[in-house]
């Protein structure tokens, strides 16, 4: 019997002698399938690449977890390592410990004015000089040929002091190089000095300054900087990567969601052409239908049988969707072709980040998917009487 299925369907759906308006019809359903399985996947493969860059951006330039200096007991490194070791983190390994400092000043080169924020660090080889983020340069001047930096290396300085602004408060640094931390909004506004440097522009104590920690796992920092406030009391102040850039993560996870519904919902629009095709080959061949199951052929057969020559096309639509998406997504990630503005998006480039289980997810939606509304379509043949499809065409 599955041999003799496997013939009928051949001969209902996949001759050439098919009528012109099927072979159209079922043409555009394939195309409409695959265009919108393709489109969810490099859809979610966008969303999960801006998630993944800005993720990576930040945690590269910025810490896990931040000790901002205060007024009070100055910390060491010492304390906070003593303070990790007894709140017993499971899982938790502290790889670094960064002394830091933020002031905010003005930088000018030849008429050009940019406010800045001015990050120390520990940078005792740049020899009293200033590393400028890409794009903070390039506004206040500097042009890149053929790889190095050209002009003459060196910006001024100023430093307000309340509403006063004179010659007095300005320095000339030199510019020892330059950085890109792979966003817009750090490359065109940080500039990094040397710690001790800082202190002595804005005349600071050499004990004021914070600590940046990175762990090994940065899901855990909001859990690391709960041990830290429990232990070093409640004038410590303590954030987290994640505190920090919340707002951003959550429009990015509700920006996810979205498209999610959206592109779905695209699927399950073109899926629903699968039924005209269905109905339509049901009402086509009601007569020879009619004539099998008055030879003994059971309804619940010829049902399969249309239902699952529904799905076979529509699983040839999911598939090559998913096909054309991942090509699509590698396209972009290689060649990297659709450029976007820095100033608006933050990256220079169309991020794409393809995820494995977000593929599979969408293959399995979509071959479910078909299968139901090809078997809803394929029921109707339940109210087709054998008399009505023998007086029928067919």
């Amino acid at each position: 019997m599955n041999k003799t299925l496997i013939f009928l369907a051949r001969h209902f759906w996949w001759r050439h002698s098919l009528p012109r308006s099927v072979r159209i019809m079922r043409g555009m359903v394939l195309i409409g399938i695959t265009l919108s399985v393709a489109t969810l996947v490099v859809t979610l493969s966008v969303t999960a690449g801006f998630e993944h860059d800005y993720k990576k951006a930040l945690l590269d330039f910025n810490a896990h977890v931040i000790l901002y200096p205060g007024e009070g007991k100055p910390y060491t490194e010492e304390i906070i390592r003593k303070a990790l070791d007894e709140a017993h983190l499971k899982d938790v390994v502290l790889l670094q410990v960064s002394p830091f400092l933020y002031r905010e000043a003005l930088l000018i080169h030849e008429g050009v004015i940019k406010g800045v924020v001015l990050k120390g660090i520990d940078l005792p080889k740049v020899g009293g000089g200033v590393v400028l983020g890409e794009a903070l340069a390039e506004k206040l001047g500097w042009t890149r040929d053929h790889g190095p930096w050209t002009m003459d290396q060196t910006v001024k300085l100023l430093i307000p002091e309340g509403k006063e602004v004179s010659a007095k408060n300005t320095k000339r640094l030199k510019v020892s190089d330059t950085f890109r931390s792979g966003l817009y909004e750090f490359d065109s506004q940080f500039a990094l000095i040397d710690l001790a440097q800082l202190q002595d522009l804005f005349h600071l104590p050499r004990t004021y300054f914070g600590f940046e920690l990175k762990i090994n796992r940065p899901e855990l920092a909001p859990l690391v900087a709960t041990a830290l406030e429990e232990k070093l009391g409640p004038e410590a102040s303590i954030q987290n990567w994640i505190e920090l850039n919340g707002p951003l993560f959550q429009a990015l996870e509700l920006e996810k969601w979205a498209f999610k519904i959206l592109m779905g919902l695209m699927v399950f629009v073109s899926a629903l052409n699968l039924i005209g095709i269905v109905l339509l080959m049901i009402f086509r061949k009601r007569k020879a239908i009619a004539m099998l199951q008055a030879l003994g052929l059971a309804s619940k057969q010829v049902r399969d049988l249309f239902a699952g020559q529904g799905f076979v096309l529509g699983v040839l639509g999911v598939l090559l969707g998913i096909l054309a998406g991942i090509l699509f997504v590698l396209s972009l990630k290689y060649f990297q072709w659709i450029p976007l503005d820095p100033q608006i998006y933050f990256v220079g480039n169309l991020p794409v980040q393809l995820e494995g289980s977000t593929v599979f997810i969408i293959a399995i939606f979509g071959l479910l998917l078909v299968w139901q509304i090809s078997w809803l379509a394929a029921s109707r043949l339940v109210t087709v009487p054998i008399r009505e499809g023998l007086h029928g065409p067919g």
